[in-house]
């Protein structure tokens, strides 16, 4: 049967230590001195063997007591630690950030710029589609979001997304076109609406989901036509752009805004609006 050793009681052995007896040992921890000799003599109950040399003055440990004593300290040491570290945790603010679907490839460098900026914040993050972040804000399920065409009581335009139009399907002349889009409240998938309802674009629907990952990926395999970030296909080149003109004008840029819930306090206000304007920086927009 295993046997434990209450950390108080190494504690003991070390003021006993540290402090040169018992006397000046029980002064030190607000003890009385019988105290600290009965807690010696659980601990040597414990190890089976005795850590002083009772008979000697000053004090002396026995080679057991001075093998202790190393482990006691690692021991002791390694305590306060886990405490340390876990009560850090426990008193940490709690930050949670929303952001649009359309920008989720971008959420790790921005999560460790703001953990860089403000350790002292654990972050806690979401994507989804703009409206449904909004109304997240709102209920104070969220404390920031960056959202894309959705504009909130608290927010800041951080720019307009330029759109182009991407695809490469084969369509017979005055057939729909196919497209895949992204939630009926996407607000970029009402832009897309709006723009070829605008210019007599007859179009059908191949896709529809709450996943822009869906989306992007019947663009590539050939079977659809949808408009992302004009940029887009310099870093993923199977996204390839439209051919010019087939599908008219690309949709007019949408607003990005980045909101906060009402309680949010401005230092955090600072990081965010720094951390996000630098993981956006090579997305494709055009000034407020």
């Amino acid at each position: 049967m295993r046997r434990d050793i209450e950390m108080k009681l190494l504690r003991t052995l070390l003021a006993v230590v540290d402090h040169g007896g018992f006397a000046r040992a029980a002064r030190a921890l607000h003890v009385t001195q019988p105290t600290i000799t009965q807690q010696i003599q659980r601990l040597e109950a414990i190890v089976q063997a005795p850590l002083v040399q009772r008979s000697s003055h000053p004090l002396r440990l026995s080679s057991v007591g001075q093998e202790l004593v190393t482990y006691a300290r690692r021991a002791v040491l390694m305590n306060d630690e886990v405490l340390d570290n876990i009560s850090g945790l426990r008193s940490q603010e709690r930050f949670k950030l929303g952001c649009s679907a359309h920008f989720a490839h971008a959420l790790w460098t921005m999560l460790a710029r703001l953990a860089s900026e403000r350790p002292d914040i654990q972050y806690a993050t979401t994507t989804g589609i703009s409206p449904l972040l909004a109304d997240n804000l709102a209920k104070g399920e969220l404390d920031a979001a960056i959202l894309l065409g959705t504009e909130t009581r608290r927010c800041e335009m951080l720019g307009r997304l330029e759109l182009a139009w991407f695809g490469q399907v084969p369509v017979a002349s005055q057939s729909p076109f196919p497209l895949a889009l992204v939630g009926e409240r996407s607000a970029l998938s009402m832009r897309i609406i709006e723009t070829l309802a605008k210019h007599n674009v007859r179009w059908r629907s191949v896709l529809w989901s709450s996943d822009p990952l869906a989306v992007r990926a019947s663009v590539q395999a050939g079977l659809a036509y949808t408009a992302l970030p004009s940029n887009v296909h310099l870093t993923d080149p199977l996204l390839r752009p439209a051919s010019r003109g087939s599908l008219g004008p690309a949709p007019e840029p949408l607003p990005v805004y980045l909101a906060f819930s009402p309680s949010v306090r401005e230092p955090v206000v600072e990081a965010m609006r720094a951390a996000v304007r630098e993981t956006l920086s090579a997305m494709p927009l055009s000034p407020p």
